[in-house]
């Protein structure tokens, strides 16, 4: 395994924010990782990186993929660790929601874990 996926920067739950995206549009949009998508082959790239599951956590906001026609634009879809970084709250801010969200996010994860070995 390569130095790049030995630590992820999101889990599931976590909302994250995209960046260094090939397509400019999809910089800067606020996603929810919904569950693990695995490693999947991802153009420029020569080996498979590893995706999670994302829906757009904003209004009129859109992830933007190449297609067959062109670009086309979801509000859901895979996307890399490596154009992934979580957002946290600033220290002190809404902690008790997110503390009540850990044992959820754990649940999650570990449902995804088991559908991936199934």
């Amino acid at each position: 395994m390569s130095e790049q996926f030995s630590k992820l920067n999101c889990s599931v739950g976590d909302l994250a924010i995209t960046v260094n995206c090939k397509i400019p549009e999809n910089l800067g949009n606020i996603v929810r990782i919904v569950s693990s998508g695995g490693f999947q082959e991802w153009q420029g790239y020569s080996e498979p990186l590893y995706t999670w599951n994302v829906e757009v956590a904003t209004e009129g906001g859109a992830l933007f993929y190449e297609g067959e026609d062109g670009i086309e634009a979801y509000t859901s879809g895979p996307a890399p660790d490596i154009y992934l970084r979580r957002l946290t709250p600033p220290q002190g801010y809404l902690l008790e929601e997110f503390s009540e969200s850990e044992q959820l996010q754990m649940e999650l994860y570990e449902q995804d874990c088991l559908e991936s070995v199934e």
